[in-house]
This record gives C-alpha cells, sequence and structure tokens, in this order.
C-alpha cells in the first residue's frame, strides 16, 4: 500500500473503534517514510485517545518538528499534555488552539491589549467566553482568581444562555453581559479558557471550591411547583452530548442502555435532562414514568433549578455534567474508555475540578454494561 492508503486505512480504523489496527496503519506509513509528519501526528493522536498520553507526546513532538506549521498536531499535543496532567506544559501548548479547525480564525480581535499575566490592580479586564457552554461552565470558576488579583471589575461575555445563571451566581464587581450587548470600557481582555496558564495553575494550586454556580431564587420557586412534593429519590439523567459530534458515538451512552437503567430502577424519580431528545425518546420514557418538561427549559439557568432538586445527576461528559459540579451537586459521569476529554484524567474515580463528582469508567470501548451496572447498585445504597 502507498503511504497515502496507509493513512486512509488508520483513520478507516479509528472511525469504527479499532484503535490498533489503525496504529499498525500509521506506524507502517512512517516506517515507509521517516519524514511523514501526519503519520507521527495520527500515530501519537490514537495513543492518547487510548489512555496513553505520555507515550503520545514524543510522536506528536516529532510531527512538529517535521512540521511546524502542522496545527492539529500543535493541538493533539496540548491535549495530550493536559490529560496527562501535566498542566504547566499543557496551558501554554493550548494556545495553539487558535490556529485549530473550528477554532481558527475565531480569536477575538479587539482593540484593547490581551492579558497575559500583568498586574490587575485597579484594572477591569473582559473575559470572552469560548468553545462549548461546559469549557465555560468549567472554567468560569477562574472570574473569582481575577478579583483576588486586584481586577477593579471582569466583565464576563458569554452565549445568552448562559447570562442568567452567571448574573445569578457572580455578584459586584463582576458584571455578566451576553454577545449582543455594547461593552464598558476594560483596559484588558482575555479568552476564558487561558486565565489559568497565566494565572500559573497547577492540579497542585487549582481553587478547590465546593460549589460557585447557582441557580435563580425563581427558577428554584418554579420547579418546586412543577414538580410537587417528593415522595423518592430524585435522579436527574442526560445521556449524550451533541450528536453531530464524532465523539459523541464514544461518550454517548446508547438510549437503550439508559432506558434500562431507569426500567431496573422503579422506586426513584426520573427526571430527563436531556433537552435535545427525540420525541420517541420521550414518548418511551413518559410511559415508563419519566419526568420530562418539553420546551419549559430556555436557558441555562432554568437547568440550574431543575437539577437543584435532584438528589444526584448521571450524566456523560456534557455541559449538564459539569454545570452539576459546579454547583455541587452530586454527579456521577460514566466515562468513555476511548477519546476520553482531557479534564477528566487518567484511573482515578474522582475530579480535583468538582469534588461532588465520581466517575464510573468503561473497562474497554464500548463496554457500557459494567460502569451502568455500578452506577445501579451505588443508587440502591443512596437514601433520602
Amino acid at each position: 500500500m502507498t503511504i497515502d492508503e496507509l493513512i486512509a486505512h488508520g483513520n478507516h480504523y479509528r472511525s469504527i473503534s479499532e484503535p490498533e489496527k489503525s496504529l499498525a496503519c500509521y506506524a507502517q506509513a512512517f516506517v515507509k517514510n521517516p519524514k511523514f509528519g501526519a503519520a507521527y501526528n495520527n500515530y501519537g493522536n490514537v495513543l492518547r485517545e487510548m489512555g496513553y498520553p505520555k507515550q503520545a507526546i514524543g510522536f506528536l513532538k516529532t510531527a512538529i518538528e517535521l512540521n511546524p506549521k502542522d496545527s492539529i498536531a500543535q493541538f493533539n499535543l496540548a491535549v495530550a499534555y493536559l490529560l496527562a496532567g501535566d498542566l504547566e506544559n499543557g496551558w501554554k501548548q493550548y494556545e495553539k488552539r487558535w490556529q485549530f479547525e473550528h477554532l481558527d480564525g475565531k480569536l477575538p480581535q479587539l482593540a484593547q491589549p490581551r492579558w497575559q499575566g500583568e498586574d490587575l490592580k485597579d484594572k477591569i479586564i473582559l473575559v470572552t467566553g469560548e468553545q462549548g457552554h461546559g469549557d465555560n461552565i468549567q472554567f468560569v470558576r477562574f472570574v473569582e482568581q481575577l478579583i483576588l488579583a486586584g481586577a477593579r471589575q471582569v466583565i464576563v461575555s458569554v452565549d445568552p444562555g448562559l447570562k442568567p445563571l452567571l448574573q445569578t451566581s457572580f455578584l459586584s464587581p463582576t458584571l455578566v453581559l451576553s454577545g449582543s450587548d455594547i461593552l464598558p470600557a476594560f483596559d484588558f481582555w482575555t479568552p476564558i479558557m487561558s486565565i489559568p496558564g497565566f494565572l500559573d495553575i497547577t492540579y497542585k494550586n487549582l481553587p478547590y471550591k465546593m460549589q460557585y454556580l447557582n441557580p435563580s431564587k425563581q427558577s428554584i420557586a418554579t420547579w418546586n411547583k412543577r414538580l410537587g412534593l417528593k415522595y423518592k429519590l430524585r435522579v436527574g439523567f442526560c445521556w449524550s452530548g451533541r450528536r453531530d459530534s464524532w465523539i459523541n458515538q464514544h461518550k454517548a451512552v446508547p438510549f437503550e442502555k439508559i432506558f434500562e437503567l431507569i426500567k431496573r430502577n422503579p422506586n426513584y424519580e426520573w427526571i430527563n435532562l436531556q433537552t435535545d431528545c427525540s420525541s420517541e425518546e420521550e414518548a418511551q420514557l413518559v410511559a415508563e414514568g419519566v419526568k420530562a418538561y418539553p420546551g419549559t427549559i430556555a436557558n441555562w439557568d432554568d437547568t440550574a433549578g431543575l437539577i437543584q432538586h435532584c438528589d444526584v445527576v448521571i450524566a456523560v461528559d456534557t455541559a449538564v455534567g459539569h454545570l452539576s459540579g459546579a454547583m455541587g451537586r452530586p454527579f456521577w459521569l460514566p466515562l468513555n474508555h476511548f477519546g476520553q476529554d482531557w479534564r477528566w484524567l487518567l484511573e482515578r474515580n474522582d475530579s480535583p475540578w468538582y469534588s461532588s463528582c465520581r466517575i464510573f469508567r468503561q473497562p474497554s470501548i464500548g463496554n457500557w454494561d459494567e460502569p451502568l451496572d455500578r452506577i445501579h447498585n451505588n443508587l440502591k445504597l443512596f437514601k433520602i
């Protein structure tokens, strides 16, 4: 086979969840041509997706040495550092994200200087949201660190759906805006996921706070009225991320698996937190006695108010899970084995990011039965 054919075959095997065969193809490619950088990048990336980030780093560095302009290898190296728990190198390398695929050209262009660790005493700093809702929910915790660093005011500009929740959670001197709002004057600006790098955040000094986001009193009261009196343990659940995302095939629990878990545990009050479930899925859930509120969740404050009434939330790697952790609510994460996100690290059942998080890891690709069995057994220990 030609090098191009080997790369194509490797990509195919990766797409059908056969990473070992994928690695074999990429290895043959760089044996044929030791200067073919893409083969090293692909090999390192699949190693990282298999859960071997430290072993992946050397291959990714080689890809970059061969082609310094390879934005994919640059990004993959950042993720490998982060998954390995090396935040010092990870944050630095993660700045390369602005040349990577969907983020290329998306870095805001503002007249004021971009903050890179300068003294913030008596300064106003604008924090711009980026990427997914879960990313912003996770990293908005660092707003408080900017205030502690002396900032007179922090302006947070996020998606309109997050604005009501953050307005409730952050009081003066934090101003929360959405993208369409007119910006007041400010001295510096920074993308939200760049903050910890310039604060020199590592897992040794990661700010520990059990709860930093709160639903509004109105949202809590509204859901209290909708839900009515509580007679059973309330279990919120969310089984899928964005369905158009490639990685969702790995991180999403198949609907039939989560439905089976619900049927195995009829003595709980199950609450659907999957706002984009299909009409067919919703009909099955409602027929099984699950509480669903289609069309009533307009923003993340609505979701937070509902989560506040749950005794535990079972959610895959989604913004719903991040929000549960940020609220300090018990959050159980069924986690994919292949291609897991860097922030959940490796071989641990807890999270340094969320004290209320408990991780139930797949032992192998596609094996959801084992983590869901463990969740089933742990549910039986919960009392209200």
